[in-house]
Parts: C-alpha cells; structure tokens; sequence
C-alpha cells in the first residue's frame, strides 16, 4: 500500500515538471486549457508570459523537490510513509502558489498598463470555482464512507494503520470538508449576481478562505488520527 501511494506521488512529481518545463520556456502560447488562466494573463499576451514563465518554475522545483525524495524513499534512504506527505503538501503547494500566482498576475498587468475592465474576474470564474468546490465536496463524501485505499481519502499511516481510525477520521474529516467546501460553492455562485466591484473585492478573500479551510482540515484530520492511535 505505500509503495502504490509512493508511486502515486512520484508520478505526480513527474507531472509537476512535464507540465512546468513547457510553461517555464515560455513555449506555452495563451490558450483556454493549460497554463495560468487568471483574469489578467487571458487579457493579455505579456502578462501570460511572464506569469506562466513563473507559473512553470514553481512546476518545476516543487516536482523537482517532491520527485527526490520520492527517489530517496523508493531507494530505502528515506521511510516510504514520506510519500502520504509529499501528495499532501504538492496539494497544499499547488493551492497556496495558485493565490500568489493570482496576485502577482494583477501586480504585472498593472506594471503592463493593462486595463481593469481588461482583467474583470466576470461571471465566469466564480463559477468554475464553485464547480471546483462541488469537486471537492463530492470527494468529501465519498471519503467519508471509504474504506482503506491508494487513490481516496485522509491516507495518512495512523488511518492505513486500523481501519476502524480510517473509518473514523474519514467520516469527520470528509464531511467536514465537504460542507465547508459546498458552503464555499454557494459563496461563490452568489457572486455572480454581484457588481464587477463587489466580485473582485470578495472573490480574492473567499478563495483564500477556502484554501485555508481545506489546509485545516488536513491538520486537524492527521492531529485526530495520531491521537486515535495513541
């Protein structure tokens, strides 16, 4: 089981430096499927550029980062529990770079001299969000009722432990997360019916919130699993 979920997370590495490497050349031109697709870089070519030449450097040194230790543990160097950890904080380093990413997006259209109305959040944005959420809910729920496996829920080594901590922790820790992530949905669908100037003014905070709530979640499900083992 934690080879399969080490290989996972190699994989996953591997992944982080297909997609990046492109996007860090710059041979990434402005599409509607890969790369950074924030407000301001689909408004303009410049700023596409610069932000997903940023964009593919996090790529890479995250996977970069992620697939050496991933090496190390598949070697023996290192316990092969680390790679539980390494899927966990890709996760947490994906959401956490894709808020910075946003911002610094908004501070190179403003160097750029690209309009406000260039780079309106609009109503379609809120809504990809809120399916993402959806996405994440769903995943909750399922979790909840899981049983021990590779691919779906809290998967830390107290819940692979003792299937009844997994039964346990997934049940609190999925529904937690799918409340908080369905409530955060209908947050963000609500702001379709808003002025540009409210959506932009909540948008960035509502995000943030619910990146922070998925991360909370994750500490408080591993601090409860360890206690169950104890």
């Amino acid at each position: 089981m934690l080879m399969e979920t080490l290989l996972i997370s190699l994989g996953l590495a591997l992944l982080f430096l297909a997609l990046g490497i492109p996007l860090m050349l710059g041979k990434v031109k402005r599409n509607s499927l890969y790369g950074a697709r924030f407000p301001a870089t689909m408004a303009d070519d410049r700023v596409w550029d610069v932000v997903n030449r940023k964009m593919g450097f996090v790529f890479v040194a995250g996977g970069a980062a992620a697939g050496i230790v991933d090496v190390l543990a598949v070697a023996g160097v290192v316990t092969r529990d680390v790679g539980l950890y390494v899927t966990g904080a890709l996760v947490v380093y994906v959401l956490i770079a894709s808020v910075w990413l946003w911002r610094y997006s908004e501070r190179v259209a403003r160097d750029t001299g690209v309009s406000a109305r260039d780079m309106e959040v609009g109503r379609t944005t809120p809504v990809l969000v809120a399916i993402g959420c959806l996405a994440v809910a769903i995943a909750g729920v399922l979790s909840a009722f899981s049983t021990p496996n590779p691919w779906l829920g809290f998967r830390v080594p107290a819940t692979f432990a003792d299937p009844a901590v997994w039964h346990q922790v997934n049940l609190k820790a999925g529904l937690t997360l799918a409340v908080l992530s369905g409530v955060f949905g209908f947050m963000f669908l609500g702001l379709r019916n808003m002025t540009e100037g409210e959506r932009k003014r909540l948008f960035s905070g509502l995000f943030i919130g619910w990146v922070i709530s998925i991360v909370v979640v994750a500490i408080a499900g591993s601090l409860f699993a360890n206690s169950l083992v104890r």
